[in-house]
């Protein structure tokens, strides 16, 4: 999935429009975000995709604010 495709899923919907773990783990990998997601906190990881996606409501995922 591309950044372009998935900043449009997860703005489509209020549950990010179907995107799931293993879709963030994947994006993690493609897009050089981490080599190896599964090892490290999801919400870590999850922050870092939204990011790289930049999608409109990604601080609202930011562990160190949470």
């Amino acid at each position: 999935m591309t950044k372009k495709e998935f900043k449009e899923r997860w703005e489509s919907a209020d549950d990010g429009g179907g995107i799931n773990y293993q879709d963030i783990a994947n994006c993690a990998i493609d897009w050089s975000v981490s080599s190896q997601p599964y090892i490290r906190k999801m919400e870590d990881i999850l922050y870092q995709v939204l990011k790289a996606a930049e999608v409109t409501d990604v601080e609202e995922f930011n562990p160190d604010i949470l």
